[in-house]
Order: C-alpha cells, then structure tokens, then sequence
C-alpha cells in the first residue's frame, strides 16, 4: 500500500532536502524549489520568471536566478494570484533595482486583480484560514496586507518575445480562474504552476472559492496536446517526457471521472447528501498511481466542489434547509439520550476507529455544554485521532486546529 507523504512546515508538496535549491532541467531553464516553485528561463540577453513564491523563500529564488547568468528579468507571469506565486515578487523588483536594470514587467490574467482585490476586503478571514490550513503559529500574519499588481493582464492568451524567443500565455480554470500556464513551443517546456502539484488536486477546499473540476481536466488535456518534453509544476518535482504526459493525461481521466459521476448521480434523482453519504472512489488504476494520492485534494472534496458547481449549497435534509440553532439541538439530543449514553458511545466508536461518528457525538456533547472541559477534551481526543489518519495534509490541519480550538475552550470553562 502506498503510503502517505507527510508535509514539512514550509515545503507544501516538496521535499525538506530540496526546499529552497535549483535544479538546472535543460538548458537555460530552472527549476526552484520552494513553498511554491519558481520557474526560471533565460536566454538572448534576457530572463523570465514564472511564479515569485512566497515572501520568505522570494529572495532566494531571486538569489538563484542572478547566479544562473545574470541576465535582467524581463518578464514576472504570475501562475495566479495565490499569495505564495505572487509574495516573493518585491524580491525580484529589487534585484533589478539593485543591479540597474529595467524594472521587469509583470504580467498575469485579467482577473488576478480583482482576486487581490478580495484578498484586501476579506484579510482577516483569510489569514485566519492560511493559519489553520498550514498550522502556523496563534498570532501570526499567515496572509499579506499587499500585492505586487500586474503591469499587463490578458483574457484568452498573450504572446510575449524573450529575446527572439516567443513565449505565450494561456488562460486557464482550475485550482482558480485566474490561471495561466506558459508555453515555450521552441523548447517544448509547460510552467504550469498549481495546474499540477503531484496530488489529486485540490478542488473542494473547505474555505476556499470554488474551484473548476471539469475546466481543469480540460486545460491538462490542452497542455497534453502541446507534447511538453519539460514540465515545471506550481508544487513538486519537475517532469519530463513521457511521466509529463502521464500525469497530465491520467489527472485530467481523474478529475473527469469524479465530475462525471457526481453529475450521473445528481441526474439519476440523487439529494447531494445522498450522493456524498454514499461515497465515491477512483478506479483502483487511478488510485493506485503516486501523483494522484490524497496528499493535498481528496475525492470528498472534488465531489463536493463539483456538488457546489451544479447543486447550491443545500443538501437535501429539510432540517437543514431552514435550521435551528445547533446548541439547542444538541441539548435536546443529550436530554433525550442522556450525557453519560453518548459518552459511552463515543468512546465505543472510538475504540472501533469509527471516529467520524464519534465526532459527530462529541460535538453534540460540546455544543450542548460548551462550559464543560471534559466534553471538549473529548472532541479534542476524536480530532486527534482523525488527523494521525487522514491522508490529505488540509483535513489533517483542520482536524488539529479543531482539538487546539477544544482544549482552549477546556481551559477556559
């Protein structure tokens, strides 16, 4: 059974050993390795830069890329506005600064100010969420305050010259629906950024956008058809040849697969509850390949992000269409069943490892008291055990602010 790969602090779908260093993958492109990779192209005089990672590795990346030859940066394309593609952009600015070179251009698709746009509006929720997804410290700033805005946007493509080379810009939806993917057909070379990141991919986010499931099969078939001999991805190692293609093509059959089977069973009559009860699994082939594993996405978060593309948000239980505060539910339940009962049971499907059931009894338990340190000790321990198993480094961060969250309300009754 494959195992899974667990995720170092600062190396999202990397390696620690290879976190911040370059790996020269053909001649005149690199590859950094970062929290976000950087893709690095140089040639006739002039340089560009696919992706700036985030604020803290961004100067390394521009270290990087000044020892790879020195040739100014002409170009910065954003893969999309995700904080770490774009935080380390000041980074490179001031390499040019400092060396007395043009100010590269920056270019990215039409819709990533508007996303800088909602990052300002809603900071403190999205700092909030940054910080539990990645399990950084209570306190800190895990979202910036401010973006380095593109000079140039585009719609559907753009075709940018580096030297005599050509170089174009695609549009593309997927993991959002700002993305581009850059194509270099002279050297026959896809940076793509979180168009691929060597996991199934991370549609369904819990509290995030929604994000495209059909669109990005799609645009993994487009890249497909280019015959990419190099790929660079948003996270993970770079790819070549054959691989390349297999990961592109074999994603996409993925993706296309869950999406198609929500949309059977949404037609067949199915409430969404019903269709996310019953589970849905990849084909054993697909889920066996290494670069489809539930390390970032999970096929419970395709499902329902697909769910939320074509069903709204309500699931089909008509308590749940206009429903009663969950505090007073929970006391009614406790009432009826009895405090001591449903400890017994938790405990019971603890010990079984049904802890998802387990959890669903505990917080009936908290929200009822939410004064008493026992019961959200309880929810604590199930949390707990929920996030040494799940595969997906999201649910298990959540999973762990969850039983933090718990055991501060313990502390505090």
């Amino acid at each position: 059974m494959l195992r899974p790969r667990i995720m170092n602090p600062v190396g999202e779908l990397t390696s620690a050993r290879k976190n911040a260093t370059v790996e020269v993958v053909a001649d005149g492109v690199a590859h950094f390795h970062g929290f976000c990779n950087v893709g690095l192209v140089w040639g006739g005089g002039a340089a560009l830069v696919v992706d700036t990672s985030n604020p803290i590795l961004g100067p390394q990346a521009a270290a990087a890329l000044r020892d790879l030859g020195g040739a100014p940066v002409a170009y910065i394309v954003y893969t999309h506005g995700h904080v770490d593609h774009v935080g380390g952009a000041p980074a490179f600015l001031s390499l040019a600064t400092t060396r007395g070179d043009p100010r590269p251009v920056v270019w990215a698709h039409e819709l990533v100010p508007e996303r800088f746009r909602r990052y300002r509006a809603t900071w403190k929720w999205n700092n909030e969420v940054n910080r539990r997804q990645f399990q950084l410290p209570a306190g800190a700033d895990a979202f910036p305050k401010d973006f380095v805005a593109p000079d140039q946007t585009y719609r559907d493509a753009a075709w940018l010259r580096l030297g005599s080379e050509p170089v174009e810009l695609h549009h593309a939806r997927g993991e959002t629906d700002d993305a581009t993917w850059v194509w270099l057909p002279q050297r026959a070379t896809a940076l793509v950024g979180d168009l691929s990141v060597q996991s199934l991919p991370n549609t369904g986010n819990p509290n995030k956008p929604r994000r495209y499931t059909r669109e990005w099969a799609e645009t993994l078939e487009a890249i497909a058809a280019h015959r990419p001999r190099i790929l660079i991805p948003g996270h993970g190692a770079p790819l070549r040849g054959d691989l390349a293609l297999e990961v592109l093509l074999e994603t996409a059959r993925a993706l296309r697969f869950l999406h198609d089977a929500v949309l059977e069973r949404l037609n067949a009559g199915l409430w969404p509850d019903e269709i996310v009860d019953a589970g849905i699994a990849l084909p054993p082939d697909l889920a066996a390949k290494g670069f489809l594993q539930p390390i970032y996405g999970c096929t419970e978060f395709v499902v329902r992000d697909v769910l939320r593309a074509y069903a709204g948000w309500w699931g089909g239980d008509p308590a749940e269409l206009m429903p009663a505060g969950r505090a007073a539910v929970a006391r009614d339940v406790v009432e009826v069943a009895g405090r001591e009962k449903l400890i017994e049971k938790v405990r019971a499907l603890t010990d079984r490892s049904e802890l998802r059931r387990a959890l669903h009894l505990a917080m009936l338990l908290a929200r009822a008291e939410p004064a008493d340190a026992a019961m959200q000790e309880l929810v604590a321990q199930v949390c707990d055990g929920l996030a040494e198993r799940e595969r997906s480094f999201i649910v298990r961060n959540f999973y762990r602010t969850a039983a933090a969250q718990a055991r501060a309300a313990a502390r505090a009754a």
